[in-house]
C-alpha cells in the first residue's frame, strides 16, 4: 500500500525523534518549578508587609494614646494645669490590640507669644510608638502643637 521508500523513511524519523519527548517534560517541570518558586518568594513578600503594616498602625495608636494622655494632663476638662513637662513612658499591658508596645512622649519647651496684647502659650509635643514582634520593631511618631490662651 505504501511504497518502501515512504516506510523506511518513518522509520528513520522516529529514530531521529527518540528522546524529545524527553526534553519537552524537563522543559515543563523547570518552567512550573520556576513558577512555584516565584510564587512562594511572592506571597512571602506579601505576608511580610502585611506584618509590617499591622505593627505600624499599632505603633501609632500607641503613639496617639500617649500624646492623647499628655494633653489630657496639661490641658484638662477641670480647673488648673497639670504639668506634662517630663518623657513619659508606658508600656502597655494586658491591652487588646496593643501588646509588645509601648509610647514616650516628649514635651519641648513652651514658648510664649504675644499677640495684640493677649499672651499664648505655645507647646509642642512629640509621642513615639513602638511595637515589636520577634526581630521586627515598628516605630511611629507623631507631632502636636498646642496653643493656650493666658489669662
Amino acid at each position: 500500500m505504501f511504497p518502501k521508500s515512504f516506510q523506511l523513511s518513518l522509520v528513520n524519523n522516529r529514530r531521529h525523534q527518540q528522546g524529545s519527548m524527553l526534553v519537552i517534560a524537563l522543559f515543563v517541570i523547570i518552567v512550573f518549578g520556576l513558577l512555584g518558586l516565584t510564587m512562594t518568594r511572592l506571597l512571602a513578600s506579601s505576608s511580610e508587609t502585611v506584618i509590617y503594616e499591622v505593627l505600624g498602625q499599632r505603633a501609632l495608636n500607641a503613639a496617639r494614646s500617649g500624646l492623647e494622655k499628655c494633653l489630657a494632663d496639661k490641658y484638662p476638662i477641670a480647673s488648673g494645669i497639670t504639668p506634662c513637662s517630663n518623657p513619659t513612658n508606658y508600656t502597655f499591658v494586658n491591652v487588646a490590640g496593643l501588646e509588645n508596645c509601648q509610647y514616650q512622649v516628649k514635651p519641648i519647651d513652651d514658648v510664649i507669644v504675644t499677640d495684640n496684647a493677649q499672651t499664648f502659650t505655645y507647646s509642642k509635643f512629640v509621642s513615639t510608638g513602638r511595637c515589636d514582634a520577634g526581630n521586627i520593631i515598628v516605630t511611629r511618631e507623631v507631632y502636636v502643637d498646642a496653643l493656650d490662651k493666658n489669662p
